[in-house]
């Protein structure tokens, strides 16, 4: 039986917004719910009214003897991990497996909601392996690394990290990056994707909104490609396993600044751009 909720979020200017929600099951705090585009995280229900804070994840590795290992923080996507989740790390240069056992919502040292999956040793590498995590092997690199350095700020309260990657020795396809950009109708742009893009509902004729949004994935796209191509001022690159991989760090706010590199990022991936160019979204959050 459907249940009916009202949920109050807030936008990026902070100004409070409630929305009608419908629900097959019950919804408690710790809920991911998906509303305009955008994965909220309840954070409290009282009744049939919940507030939500927008959805981030961490996922922690719960060793066999009590230590445990936090990643980085994430936005939730719908590839995020959940229970049942198998991937592999790992340790003394080979691979070890691990199962997401459990869920649960969890604060950062600012107070802030996020979701923390548990994952502990299930050994199955005796067996039969899940497919190899490409980022797990990072954590062999030096502390002092530049992706153990990134990846150690995205740890901390309000931050968060996006990252995408190229296989072996594949180059960006911008041609068709951008012929798949010009070919966007507004129904495949979500109303958050919108509102990232610079478009204000509230205020904008609606006839402006597709070209609005579009040009503002323009620039993201010759930013983007500008910075990965010469300083990198906006982002990282690093070499991995024969491949690459490009990080952009940024808060909430900041997937809607047309000035940050997270926010170009999140933007293209949202848009799909990104993967039109052949660039793959790096889904698992355990980076170190």
């Amino acid at each position: 039986m459907s249940a009916s909720y009202e949920i109050t979020t807030q936008d990026r200017s902070g100004r409070e917004h409630v929305r009608p929600y419908n629900s097959e099951d019950v919804l408690a705090a710790g809920t991911v719910v998906l509303l305009g585009g955008r994965y909220w995280l309840l954070d409290r229900v009282d009744g049939s009214r919940g507030h939500a804070r927008p959805a981030r994840y961490r996922l922690t590795l719960s060793h066999p003897d009590g230590r445990r290992e936090p990643g980085a923080f994430r936005r939730f996507r719908a590839d995020a991990p959940g229970v049942g989740h198998q991937l592999t790390t790992i340790e003394d240069g080979a691979p070890i497996s691990w199962t997401v056992t459990e869920q649960r919502l969890a604060r950062d040292d600012a107070g802030e909601p996020f979701l923390e999956s548990i994952a502990e040793r299930d050994y199955t590498e005796t067996e039969s392996l899940p497919d190899h995590q490409l980022e797990h092997a990072l954590e062999q690199q030096p502390e002092t690394s530049p992706a153990a350095t990134m990846l150690e700020r995205a740890t901390r309260p309000g931050a968060a990290i996006e990252l995408v990657g190229l296989e072996g020795t594949q180059a960006p396809d911008w041609d068709e990056a951008t012929s798949y950009l010009d070919s966007l109708i507004l129904e495949e742009l979500e109303d958050d994707l919108l509102e990232q893009c610079g478009v204000n509902p509230r205020r904008d004729p609606p006839d402006t909104w597709l070209e609005k949004a579009k040009q503002r994935l323009r620039d993201d796209l010759v930013s983007f490609r500008a910075d990965i191509g010469r300083d990198h001022d906006q982002t990282e690159e690093w070499d991995f396993q024969g491949g690459r991989i490009f990080a952009a760090l940024g808060s909430f706010s900041d997937d809607a600044n047309p000035d940050s590199g997270y926010g170009w990022m999140c933007r293209l991936v949202d848009a799909g751009v990104l993967q039109a160019a052949g660039f793959r979204r790096v889904r698992k959050p355990l980076l170190f």
